[in-house]
This record gives structure tokens, sequence and C-alpha cells, in this order.
């Protein structure tokens, strides 16, 4: 299946300097305003999920829009 737009966002806690907390904030943040196959963003959210070093914890939350009005 080929997804024509996609925005991914890592929400979590940021330590800022100081040792200040901020929780809720965007830690990566990406878009695939060219279109992506399904398969390949499978590939790239293990990917993800292995280049930050540690398993992503907590609720992940994902809101899928199928638009059938719009004719190619």
């Amino acid at each position: 299946m080929y997804i024509e737009k996609t925005k991914i966002k890592v929400i979590g806690t940021k330590y800022e300097r100081g040792g200040k907390e901020k929780k809720n904030a965007t830690l990566s943040e990406f878009n695939f305003d060219d279109g992506i196959q399904s398969k390949d963003l499978s590939k790239f959210l293990q990917s993800l999920q292995e280049d930050q070093g540690h398993r992503f914890c907590g609720e992940t939350t994902c809101n899928i829009t199928i638009d059938t009005s719009k004719e190619y």
C-alpha cells in the first residue's frame, strides 16, 4: 500500500540544562510528504526504535485516514 503523506512524532520527557524536565516534549519529528510504501514505513519504525538505543515505553498512538474522495 502506498501512503501519500506520513507524519511521525516522538513525544517524551526532555531534560534541559540544570536537570529541568520538560514533559510531553517533541523529541523527534519525521515527515514523508512525497509518500512512502507501507513496508518501508514499517522498516523505518523498526529502525527508529533500534537507533534510539532503547525500547519505547508507554502509549503508542497511530491515526490513519483513508480518503477515497480524491481521484488521480
